[in-house]
């Protein structure tokens, strides 16, 4: 009786300080995400000046970008500071980490801007990938990373200059090898409140990730505005943007957001 007892109050203690450390780290994490939250200003489309908020919860791995009674929360945010900037006056660039994997660095990255007191994702693309491996045969090192800037100074003639690079290297399989570097010039749909490359009729179904419901396809029909860089592709459909995957795989980037 008294083993159980003793053992039954290790238990506790155990539990009772693990549950402790989470708390304690609880509370240093929402001091860092208080500690990094920022507040811009930018012109709205329509004229009036208004704050962006962008609050990292670092707890929970969420992003929240907020603006008025409009919310945007980043689900996939992966717990470092996020990197804002303000893109002439209407316009908010916010780069993100994102999990990779082993030896994997990720980052996306949106440009909002705010229209009848509304939040719109004007971009939402990957800014950043890398990947390396090296051993005492091989070395494999994959880059593809994008830089921006904007100009014009109205809704009417705003323009997104996009600069890519992508390369890889392989010692193992020199072959595959190359070092790819373009310009690319985004113009604006002031409809839309969304940059893009062109504008493509689509009558298709496609499988669209990430999904609640198994086997789901979207059937689309209309013409929609399409963001092309080096290899990737994407497309602004419902409120959101999709990179364009191989057999019709749609992957959103703002599914992964809740107004």
């Amino acid at each position: 009786m008294n083993k159980a007892i003793v053992i039954t109050a290790c238990l506790l203690l155990v539990l009772f300080k693990s549950a402790f450390a989470q708390d304690q780290l609880k509370i240093a994490e929402d001091s860092d995400s208080k500690k990094d939250t920022q507040i811009c200003t930018i012109k709205a489309l329509d004229g009036n000046d208004q704050k962006v908020h962008v609050m990292p919860d670092y707890f929970n791995r969420l992003l929240k970008i907020s603006c008025l009674k409009d919310t945007i929360t980043i689900f996939d945010y992966w717990g470092v500071p996020a990197e804002v900037t303000v893109l002439n006056k209407n316009f908010i660039k916010i780069s993100y980490a994102v999990r990779g994997g082993s030896d994997i660095s990720l980052s996306n990255v949106m440009v909002l801007c705010i229209n009848g007191g509304r939040l719109y994702e004007a971009m939402h693309v990957l800014e950043h990938v890398s990947s390396e491996s090296e051993g005492e045969k091989e070395l494999y090192r994959n880059i593809y990373k994008i830089t921006m800037t904007l100009s014009g100074d109205d809704k009417k003639n705003y323009k997104l200059h996009v600069g890519i690079h992508d390369s890889v290297k392989s010692r193992a399989t020199p072959a595959i090898n190359y070092n790819y570097n373009n310009q690319t010039v985004l113009s604006f749909d002031a409809g839309r409140n969304v940059f893009y490359s062109i504008k493509e009729d689509i009558y298709d179904s496609f499988a669209v990730y990430p999904t609640t419901q198994k086997n789901y396809k979207e059937k689309l029909k209309g013409n929609y505005p399409v963001i092309i860089l080096g290899k990737e592709t994407y497309y602004y459909i419902k409120g959101g943007w999709y990179n364009l995957g191989r057999n019709n795989e749609l992957s959103g980037f703002t599914t992964h957001t809740a107004r």
